[in-house]
């Protein structure tokens, strides 16, 4: 479940199976030019009655062979090959970008609903074919309203991006992290239970509280953890996440934090 969308793979070369069977072929063209040669020159060189100037003149030829051959390759590199291949690369460059553009959030840099969308299908499915256990940890900005209002929504915006990274900093390789919506993040935290999800989340918590964002701002967050279960669908799964989360706020405000 690692976050590999976070990050831009380098492109495999393309136009590389093409560039590599021309070369071949000019390597075998090349072959046969030489073999050719090779027979000439033992053939007049064994016969009695050559004439001596035919050597010189098998040898220039294949010279003036290899000239052409050269030449040909190297028009055809520059002007069929390379321009393949850069076209390609410039195709498969504004592949990833779209890619990290449709699945990553905007604001936060970090994955986005679509990308949930598309890795809550195969988790789940995971869990079901090989048992493979995760949880979800929803996180939510307590007051995020208030905070908009009060320090105005572009400093709002700033500290969600300054939440998202310090969350994405102190989470597992193996976890995601999502932004849901407004001041709203979801983790799936891999291959833990509920009982150590919520250990886990309330790290999270006392991390975040302790954490001086820029303008000297606080923020306070709240966080609800379920297991995934085998029987689950996305919506399912999502719906049981939200419900511990709102467990978790009715908790703090019965106990007045």
């Amino acid at each position: 479940m690692a976050e590999q969308a976070d990050t831009i793979s380098t492109p495999k070369m393309p136009g590389r199976g093409t560039a590599l069977l021309y070369a071949v072929t000019l390597i075998a063209i090349f072959g046969v030019l030489m073999s050719e040669f090779f027979v000439a020159y033992q053939l007049l060189a064994n016969h009695p009655t050559h004439a001596p100037g035919l050597i010189k003149e098998t040898y220039a030829a294949m010279l003036l062979g290899v000239a052409v051959l050269v030449a040909q390759a190297v028009l055809v590199y520059v002007g069929l090959l390379r321009p393949v291949r850069e076209n390609s690369l410039e195709i498969a460059r504004l592949k990833n970008s779209l890619d990290q553009h449709c699945h990553h959030d905007e604001l936060t840099k970090v994955l986005n609903r679509m990308a949930f969308d598309q890795m809550i299908v195969r988790e789940l499915e995971s869990l079901k074919r090989y048992g493979a256990t995760f949880s979800g940890i929803m996180v939510d900005v307590d007051g995020f309203r208030a905070v908009n209002e009060s320090l105005g929504y572009e400093a709002g915006d700033q500290l969600l991006y300054e939440l998202a990274q310090l969350l994405k900093q102190h989470i597992r390789k193996a976890d995601c992290l999502f932004r849901w919506r407004s001041g709203r993040f979801l983790i799936l935290a891999a291959g833990i239970e509920a009982e150590k999800a919520a250990l886990f989340a309330e790290k999270l918590r006392e991390l975040v509280g302790r954490h001086s964002f820029r303008q000297g701002a606080r923020l306070t967050v709240t966080l609800g953890a379920a297991q995934a279960e085998a029987q689950d669908t996305p919506e399912t799964f999502v719906s049981r996440v939200k419900t511990a989360l709102s467990l978790a706020k009715d908790k703090a405000r019965a106990s007045g934090t």
